[in-house]
């Protein structure tokens, strides 16, 4: 055979299994090799290698890497510029390398030094693929072991729950003298100095969280670094004990505290962070009912709840004086939209006002702040459009209903009274049936429940207190019957008459001790 004269080789290569004789062009996307007959008018495809650089290595490392059966082929190297007169006799010859295999000898590529370097690479990379898996999973159980004691505290929260509220009848801060700042920095790494400089201790011993702060747990002897809220929480002895709030993914709000969290309710606490309404909470230790709020802490995406009987709402913020409508919305966990506030020192802005728990009361809903002017820009296009889009009346013609479109059917509406549609009531009151609503506010401001349809004979959507579609003969709404009759069509209740208030939903009598003082009162009056 001819001797190599250059310094660039091709491959020939053997399907061990077809007996098919070829000239690698490459290497195809499953690690396989690209080839190309051997013919000598297809030398320009032909893949060469510098028999001193690392092409030949590379190739037959990602070949061994990547291709699913090595041992199918067989590799044979001839130098590229005697291709043209070689490439006849090998074919000749690997017809039966077997019988040939002395003269193939010089030509015949020896891969058992590549693969067994690929086979230690990948058995290196298993190796450190299950030390990453370990040390994963040790970290996955440090974290299941935070949420699992985060659970408990959360367990716990009931009783100390009414241990607060008896505090806040006759209020009392928590008693640092019985806090172990000692025990607190060693299994914690919490101190007393970095806490009362951040100003996170006076809203902790105040029944608050801190701010996100870095701790450092121990659990069995190990300890690591990671952010979290705190609070302060006493027993039943009065003794101080730290809980942590530490930061978890998305929360799945499936269920909580027995209470099951409806689509449009899901959508209010990604949005806002707040419910937007009460809800019954099952204490799982008592069996204890508590209508509560529930928000969500946005910096740690731990549920919150708090009962609504402990949320503060002020009577004015900075300048600006709260409506008892207002007051009864936020009341009920409704949102006071586009609210314009006016501080102390004459700043003035427009945001949106909810109830929220984190707050322990009113909060400016984050995102939802604009600057006066430019709401009054934003109102003033949305009339220009309205009145370029509205139909012109001509001389002489009656005004078109507006409660519906020229051919008669019923026009779509997105809210009544500021409470707004879902999507099936939209279709519902599109196609005449009965909406029933949560939370409109009365002739007197007090959320109750209505129901609302279109009248075909009055042309216009009309409010019922009881849904039209039951018997002829119909009795108002269980949770407002009193409270409509009282507040909405002036009658009176025997056992609230003298109540100087609003009726609330679903009361029919006194609401606390000043109402039941002021029916006293009264009645003794008349009977003099």
């Amino acid at each position: 055979m001819a001797k190599k004269t250059t310094e660039k080789d091709v491959l020939i290569v053997r399907d061990e299994k077809t007996g098919e004789i070829s000239v690698v062009a490459g290497l195809n996307a499953d690690g396989s090799p690209k080839r190309t007959p051997a013919k000598a008018e297809n030398a320009q495809s032909f893949l060469q290698f510098d028999r001193h650089g690392d092409v030949l290595d590379n190739f037959f490392k990602n070949f061994f890497r990547q291709c699913k059966e090595p041992s199918r082929f067989g590799f044979y190297r001839i130098a590229a510029d005697q291709a043209e007169d070689l490439l006849g006799v090998m074919k000749e010859l690997l017809k039966d390398p077997t019988a040939n295999a002395e003269l193939l000898a010089p030509h015949k590529v020896d891969t058992s030094a590549y693969e067994k370097q690929v086979a230690q690479e990948q058995k290196t990379q298993k190796e450190q693929k299950q030390e990453q898996n370990q040390t994963n999973n040790v970290e996955l159980q440090k974290q299941e072991n935070m949420e699992q004691k985060q659970q408990e505290n959360v367990q716990q929260n009931a009783q100390e729950n009414k241990q607060e509220n008896k505090q806040r009848q006759g209020y009392q801060p928590i008693d640092e003298s019985r806090i172990d700042w000692q025990a607190l920095e060693k299994n914690w790494g919490v101190k007393r100095e970095e806490l009362e400089q951040s100003g996170d201790l006076q809203k902790m011993l105040n029944y608050g969280k801190s701010d996100l702060v870095r701790v450092t747990p121990n659990f069995g002897g190990e300890s690591f670094s990671l952010d979290a809220r705190l609070s302060f929480r006493k027993d039943d002895d009065g003794n101080v004990r730290l809980v942590p709030h530490f930061i978890r993914k998305e929360q799945k709000l499936d269920e909580y505290k027995g209470h099951k969290f409806t689509p449009e309710e899901k959508k209010a606490l990604k949005e806002t962070g707040n419910l937007g309404r009460i809800v019954d909470l099952v204490d799982k230790a008592t069996g204890e009912i508590t209508p509560s709020f529930i928000s969500i802490d946005r910096k740690t995406n731990e549920i919150t709840d708090m009962p609504a009987a402990r949320i503060r709402i002020p009577e004015r913020i900075g300048k600006t004086e709260i409506t008892p409508q207002e007051h009864e919305m936020l009341r009920a966990g409704l949102p006071v939209k586009d609210k314009l506030i006016e501080r102390n020192d004459g700043r003035k802005f427009v945001t949106t006002l909810q109830v929220n728990v984190e707050q322990r009361g009113v909060e400016f809903v984050p995102g939802t702040g604009k600057s006066p002017r430019t709401v009054e820009e934003h109102s003033n296009k949305e009339s220009t459009k309205v009145a370029q889009a509205a139909p012109q009346q001509e001389p002489g013609k009656q005004r078109r209903n507006t409660w519906t479109n020229k051919d008669g059917s019923i026009r779509p509406i997105t809210k009544w009274k500021g409470v707004p549609f879902t999507e099936e009531q939209k279709a519902d009151y599109v196609a005449g049936k009965t909406v029933k609503l949560e939370n409109v506010p009365d002739d007197k401001g007090v959320p109750s429940t209505m129901y609302l349809r279109f009248n075909p004979d009055k042309g216009r959507p009309y409010r019922y207190d009881t849904n039209p579609d039951n018997a002829q003969k119909v009795a108002p709404a269980n949770e407002s019957r009193t409270q409509v009759a009282v507040n909405s069509q002036g009658k009176t209740n025997e056992a609230t008459k003298n109540v100087n208030e609003p009726l609330q939903k679903g009361q029919t009598a006194p609401k606390d001790d000043i109402q039941q003082k002021q029916e006293k009162r009264k009645s003794k009056g008349m009977k003099v």
